[in-house]
């Protein structure tokens, strides 16, 4: 999956799980403060919608680094190619 289609993807999902517009973000958007009402449990909670969204798994370690919604995306990339080849 290219980078455009799941970044929209990505935000799309999180505007599902939070039921607003989340349309603002960019890839350069900071997660923790471009999303409105964003606190650490939601942070959490949203993180198992996307997991369940997009089939992947999301390391506990690695969330604590992902500052942007382009590192996200990235993240998601990279679980998502590694799914790819190991089937």
């Amino acid at each position: 999956m290219e980078h455009a289609s799941l970044f929209q993807d990505v935000v799309r999902y999180i505007g599902e799980y939070l039921e607003q517009d989340v349309s603002h973000l960019r890839p350069e958007s900071r997660v923790a403060t471009a999303i409105p009402g964003l606190d650490s449990i939601k942070l959490f909670e949203m993180t198992l919608y996307l997991e369940d969204r997009l089939g992947v798994e999301f390391d506990e370690t690695v969330m604590e680094h992902i500052e942007t919604m382009q590192d996200l995306v990235d993240y998601v990339a990279t679980r998502t190619s590694g799914v790819a080849e190991t089937t």
